[in-house]
């Protein structure tokens, strides 16, 4: 009877098939890596933020600035939501690699930029070499930490996601979905953060150099900036008054929640302008307002 594989020969496969694509992936990219970078940089956003500006030439630009927020509270709050994942991986990333004072706010802020800007992770990949050439830490313990926050990262983000449909639900805010045979594989890809961490809290060595106790404080400063998150976001719709009650600014919290966790999509904040003006008109709510906020 055949041995089942176990976790660590299945690392050791994947590992093999990742070291395999490596002479290839660099022969493509010093062929077209010149070519590709400006394009996916300056390209894909300006692409983005044409079809946006199309959309809301419809709306109105006049409309747009008409309908702009006065509060104070509003234009105090707006910012504040950007800075807090930076900080958060401050902590998380001096913790993980013992790095100290070596670490500056700066790199993650950019992390954070060319992730909201290009792709899913193009941040991680940018803090990952440039921790690489200034830091004097071994390769497999820096990626091992970049991997281990990745993961934690989107499954502290997926529950609170849960939790605020949950919480839309019991207040009876919005209707349960019904759900067919044919979409369960959405849900089921949707929930993967969660496998993943589990595996890597029950595969432990096997997967990782990071110790339990790391992982559960990463999970815990990951959670607590995912509900900061949400909390702000809110109080900016709500500062907006751009939409009629609490209700509706909890929408489109969760909204927004729905658009950060979609897989490689590139800038999410222009694909989030584009989604809540449409959702406004669904909602029947000012169009104008919302896309001024």
């Amino acid at each position: 009877m055949a041995k089942r594989p176990t976790l660590n020969t299945l690392y050791t496969h994947l590992k093999e098939w990742a070291l395999g694509l490596k002479v290839p992936a660099q022969a493509f990219y010093a062929r077209w890596g010149r070519v590709l970078r400006p394009v996916i940089r300056f390209g894909v956003p300006l692409l983005l933020l044409a079809l946006v500006g199309y959309g809301l030439t419809h709306v109105g630009w006049a409309n747009i600035y008409d309908a702009r927020p006065t509060a104070l509270s509003f234009y105090l709050v707006i910012l504040v939501p950007f800075f807090v994942q930076p900080i958060a991986d401050l902590f998380i990333y001096r913790n993980l690699l013992g790095a100290g004072g070596s670490l500056p706010l700066t790199i993650f802020l950019r992390k954070r930029y060319m992730n909201s800007i290009m792709l899913d992770y193009s941040g991680e990949v940018y803090f990952f070499l440039w921790a690489r050439k200034n830091l004097k830490i071994k390769d497999s313990t820096l990626l091992h930490a970049v991997k281990d926050s990745s993961v934690l990262s989107a499954s502290a983000g997926l529950i609170v996601l849960w939790v605020m449909l949950l919480t839309l639900v019991v207040a009876g805010i919005v209707k349960i979905p019904v759900v067919s045979r044919g979409t369960w594989w959405v849900v089921a890809a949707g929930s993967l953060p969660l496998v993943f961490a589990a595996a890597l809290f029950l595969g432990h060595k096997k997967l990782t150099q990071t110790s339990r106790k790391d992982m559960v404080i990463t999970f815990c400063i990951h959670f607590t900036r995912a509900l900061m998150v949400m909390g702000l976001e809110y109080c900016t719709w709500l500062f907006s008054g751009a939409l009629p009650s609490t209700g509706d600014c909890l929408k489109f919290v969760a909204l927004r929640l729905l658009v950060t966790r979609l897989p490689l999509v590139p800038n999410k904040e222009l694909v989030f302008v584009g989604v809540g003006v449409a959702a406004a008109g669904f909602m029947h709510i000012s169009a104008p307002h919302v896309a001024a906020v």
